[in-house]
């Protein structure tokens, strides 16, 4: 096993693991993290980032034997919320040092300066290929590869910059910095998963392709389970039915898409 397949092996495992328990244990670790009893809007967003981080563990696993093109994929999906988070931990050190518990803060920097120096080393190793030539496939795959990238960056940055503005109405408890340092993260994370869609046009694999779309399936469906279950809380208000919307559009769309790859594939089979 090289060097390249036991990173991408223990950052699945890691991602799985850390992913699975944020999901269905938000508000143990809410409370650890804040020292404070959370609420269901602490919870729901830890979910979500819990969703977001199990359905990365695809990417890792599935590309262990992969081209170095693909895996530079997962080494980037890494690095960058790995540093938009490690501005995010500075940020609260310098402003609001009582935020998170100290110990927990400091696990949080140290997890990301090892993270970015891991993945930055194994794309030096690998040129930081990021892909080979332009594959022109099927303009319909493409579309939807775009518009999830699309999605991606404008969701996500929207969540880094205005998180309390995308909650206020949704919810019946007072907001504070806490909720927008948990959405931030959940928006660091949606930008660095657009590396994966505007990438997967260049990857010969087919394989690797159907793999992106496979990983945002179980992203969006994390993401709209997590909305519904926040639903039994009674800190949210009827206006949730927003996010439900956005998330239910968003799974369809995938859902149909990788629907599509498999009927294509059937019919590619039979002519042959």
């Amino acid at each position: 096993m090289g060097v390249v397949n036991l990173a991408l092996t223990f950052d699945a495992v890691f991602a799985a693991v850390s992913g699975l328990a944020l999901y269905f244990f938000p508000g143990k670790f809410g409370d650890l993290c804040f020292q404070k009893e959370t609420d269901g809007v602490h919870w729901h967003l830890i979910r979500c980032i819990g969703g977001q981080i199990f359905a990365s563990c695809l990417v890792s696993l599935k590309f262990r034997g992969s081209s170095q093109t693909s895996q530079s994929v997962c080494h980037f999906i890494r690095l960058i919320p790995s540093i938009l988070i490690l501005m995010l931990v500075l940020q609260i050190q310098s402003v609001t040092p009582n935020l998170v518990e100290p110990t927990i803060l400091k696990f949080f920097k140290y997890l990301m300066i090892s993270t970015i120096t891991l993945h930055v080393t194994l794309l030096s190793f690998a040129g930081w290929k990021t892909g080979t030539r332009l594959l022109p496939g099927n303009r319909f795959g493409n579309f939807l590869y775009q518009l999830d990238a699309l999605a991606s960056i404008c969701i996500g940055t929207t969540w880094m910059t205005f998180p309390k503005w995308l909650l206020h109405r949704q919810v019946l408890v007072e907001l504070d910095e806490s909720h927008e340092f948990l959405g931030r993260v959940m928006g660091a994370n949606f930008i660095a998963s657009y590396i994966v869609s505007t990438h997967v046009l260049h990857w010969e694999s087919e394989q690797d392709r159907n793999v992106a779309v496979d990983g945002r399936v179980i992203c969006c469906i994390s993401i709209l389970g997590a909305q519904i279950w926040s639903q039994t809380y009674a800190h949210w208000s009827g206006n949730h039915w927003v996010g439900i919307s956005l998330f239910s559009t968003w799974t369809v769309i995938s859902l149909i898409y990788r629907s599509y790859l498999v009927c294509t594939k059937k019919s590619h089979n039979k002519k042959e």
